[in-house]
C-alpha cells in the first residue's frame, strides 16, 4: 500500500518529536577526582568513568544524559571543577571545597598507616609520611581516626607529604623515599607493607554539586539514577553525604600524647617522658561492606592492653 499524506505527515511529526525529545535531554558533565580509589593507572580511572557515565545515562531513562571530565590531580579538580556539574571525588576534598554532597559511595575502608621498616607508629616519630593529595590541609582527620585521638599529624610526623594518589604514597614507601603513609585499608598497592595503625571510616567517593542551577531541575531524576547505577570498584552510591568527615573535623580536642602531663622517668638521669603511644595494627580487616546502608560515624578505637 502507498504511504499517504497522513501517514508521511504522522511519520514527520513523529521523527521531529523523537529529535526534539533527543535534543532536549540535557548533558550532565561530570568531573570524576578519585585519589583514594583502588586504581592502579590514569588509564584504569578514565576506563572507570566512561563506564560509570555510560551507566548512568542508561539508568537516567532519557531524563539526561552523561559525560565524564578525569582529573588526575588535585590542583587540576581545583581549577577545572567549576567546569562541570557534579563532581564523584574524595570526601576530604569536598570537605575543603564545601560543596553540596548528595550522594557516597558503600565502599567505606578504615584508614590505615602503612609502614616498611617501622616496627610500630612510635618508631615513626620526626620521620616523613606520605597521602593521596585530596586533603592533606586536614590532619585532623587522621589524627582522630587512624591516629585515635592520641596523637596530632603535623606535630609528630616530620612532614606530611602530598602524592598524586593513595597508589603514589604507598609506592613512596616501598621505594624508602618516605617511612610511612595514610591510605585505605586494604588498598591493593599496600601489598606487603606493614598495617601499624587503622581506625575511622573513609568512604572513597562521594558526589558533590558543583553548577546548583544546573543540576537542581534534574535532582530527584538524578539521585534515584545514582542508586540505581553500579559503581564497580566504589561498590554502589547511597543518596546523601554522610557524615563520617563533618563529625572527625568537629573533634578537636588536643591528642592525649601531647596534651598530657610529662612524668620523670626513673633512675639517676630523670627527665620527663610523654606518655606511651597506644597505637598498634589492630589485626585481620573485614571485608568492604557493600550493602546500601549509609555511611557509619567514626569510631576512636584504641587497641586492646593484651
Amino acid at each position: 500500500m502507498r504511504p499517504t499524506l497522513l501517514h508521511l505527515t504522522l511519520a514527520s511529526t513523529l521523527a521531529l518529536c523523537a529529535t526534539a525529545d533527543a535534543v532536549s535531554a540535557q548533558t550532565l558533565e561530570i568531573g570524576v577526582f578519585l585519589p583514594q580509589a583502588s586504581f592502579a593507572t590514569n588509564a584504569e580511572r578514565s576506563a572507570w568513568a566512561d563506564r560509570f557515565a555510560a551507566d548512568l545515562t542508561a539508568k537516567a531513562a532519557g531524563a539526561f544524559t552523561v559525560r565524564a571530565q578525569v582529573f588526575a590531580r588535585k590542583e587540576d579538580a581545583q581549577a577545572f571543577s567549576g567546569r562541570v556539574d557534579l563532581l564523584v571525588t574524595d570526601g576530604l576534598f569536598a570537605l575543603e571545597r564545601g560543596g553540596e554532597v548528595i550522594a557516597h559511595a558503600t565502599i567505606a575502608p578504615a584508614v590505615g598507616l602503612y609502614g616498611v621498616d617501622a616496627a610500630n607508629v612510635g618508631a615513626l616519630q620526626q620521620k616523613p609520611i606520605a597521602c593521596a593529595e585530596a586533603g592533606p590541609a586536614e590532619l585532623l582527620f587522621y589524627s582522630n581516626t587512624v591516629l585515635g585521638g592520641e596523637l596530632s599529624a603535623d606535630k609528630f610526623f616530620s612532614e606530611l607529604r602530598a602524592l598524586k594518589d593513595a597508589s603514589a604514597a604507598l609506592a613512596a614507601v616501598k621505594a624508602r623515599a618516605v617511612e610511612g603513609a595514610f591510605a585505605p585499608v586494604g588498598h591493593p598497592a599496600a601489598a606487603g607493607l606493614k598495617l601499624l595503625a587503622q581506625g575511622g571510616v573513609y568512604p572513597v567517593a562521594v558526589v558533590m554539586v558543583t553548577r546548583k542551577a544546573q543540576v537542581d531541575p534534574l535532582r530527584d531524576a538524578l539521585v534515584t539514577a545514582l542508586a540505581q547505577t553500579p559503581a564497580g570498584a566504589l561498590g554502589s552510591f547511597v543518596a546523601g553525604p554522610g557524615d563520617a568527615y563533618a563529625r572527625a573535623r568537629g573533634l578537636r580536642g588536643a591528642p592525649r600524647v601531647t596534651s598530657a602531663p610529662a612524668f620523670l622517668a626513673g633512675g639517676a638521669d630523670a627527665r620527663p617522658v610523654p606518655p606511651p603511644i597506644r597505637l598498634k595494627t589492630r589485626g585481620r580487616v573485614p571485608p568492604a561492606d557493600l550493602t546500601r546502608s549509609p555511611l557509619s560515624k567514626p569510631r576512636l578505637t584504641e587497641p586492646d592492653d593484651s
